[in-house]
């Protein structure tokens, strides 16, 4: 497997680019620097074939529409985050004075889907509680996944932004996510990289009695 990461903006959001071992098709995950991007597509000689949102906030989303206009890629992202696509209100772009530009999905995204990109076989897992649409990537072939802002390493998303909610994120990590073998790499939206082993062991979700629940 090919995967480059490079935190990208003003919060470092990871914008991950992954394919197959000598596949030039590339997909992109969470695009958030086009010129970046683009320069990236030129010198690797990718092409670029999927766009992958795990979740609607600009900060993940900030290179979305310039990537669908230079190549056409087929933009994925849940149907319940897709309008953060094309309103600076939904994907929060206004918290940062910044304004994104819309564009619509080719495909939306639910639960238990599945699609080849890159030369990789992806599923979907709806993983909610950062925002209401929130989606996981599993590439099990690979032995890993990309969590968007779900998972961190030692720690996890935000749950009091609009649409975000604790209990769902909870269920989120505890039930969906440390199902998935201890040995998944988890490649997260921000941060570095964990496996799903450390997290059970570690990741303060597990105890209610972290200050996070005070």
């Amino acid at each position: 497997m090919q995967l480059e990461i490079y935190p990208c903006g003003p919060i470092g959001a990871n914008m991950i680019f992954a394919a197959a071992d000598g596949s030039k098709e590339v997909a992109v995950i969470d695009p958030s620097d086009p010129a970046l991007a683009e320069r990236i597509l030129k010198e690797r000689n990718w092409t670029l074939t999927d766009i992958l949102v795990t979740h609607r906030h600009f900060d993940h989303i900030f290179g979305v529409a310039a990537l669908k206009a230079l190549t056409g890629a087929t933009i994925r992202i849940s149907e319940a985050d897709a309008k953060g696509l094309s309103s600076n209100l939904i994907s929060l772009s206004m918290m940062e004075r910044m304004s994104i530009t819309p564009v619509e999905p080719d495909v939306l995204l639910h639960d238990g889907d599945e699609f080849d990109a890159a030369g990789l076989h992806f599923r979907v897992l709806a993983t909610p509680g950062h925002t209401a649409g929130g989606v996981t990537f599993v590439c099990d072939a690979e032995r890993c996944i990309f969590s968007g802002d779900t998972l961190f390493h030692d720690s996890f998303g935000r749950y009091d932004l609009p649409s975000g909610n604790l209990d769902e994120l909870i269920r989120s990590i505890t039930e969906v996510l440390f199902a998935l073998p201890d040995d998944y790499r988890v490649y997260p939206g921000h941060e570095d990289a964990t496996t799903i082993g450390y997290e059970k062991l570690h990741n303060p979700i597990r105890s209610e009695s972290d200050p996070w629940f005070n």
